[in-house]
């Protein structure tokens, strides 16, 4: 199951690949920033990335010279979407079961 959609998955694969390699901007970065946000303000979402995207070296995503459209509607969805993906990160961090005191 993918937590990400397939337009968050697009821009999140260039702007990732931005804040990990030198010069640390780009295209999507600088769409990121004129929307009002930064990278901490979407670590749920970046963790979601990871979730549905495995890494299969050391780089991540891929560059590109025009970035993907963002996909939230304002900054404020942005910040929602990665609420919502909050409870996800934390329902799969609650253990299964309780250990018993003895």
């Amino acid at each position: 199951m993918s937590i990400l959609t397939s337009k968050e998955r697009a821009f999140r694969d260039v702007f990732l690949h931005e804040v990990t390699t030198p010069p640390f901007t780009g295209p999507a970065t600088r769409a990121l920033h004129q929307f009002g946000l930064e990278y901490g303000d979407l670590s749920y979402i970046v963790w979601a990335y990871e979730q549905d995207v495995p890494r299969t070296g050391f780089e991540v995503g891929h560059t590109a010279e025009h970035a993907p459209p963002i996909p939230w509607e304002s900054r404020a969805s942005a910040l929602r979407r990665n609420q919502d993906i909050q409870l996800i990160w934390e329902q799969e961090r609650k253990p299964v079961s309780t250990p018993k005191d003895d």
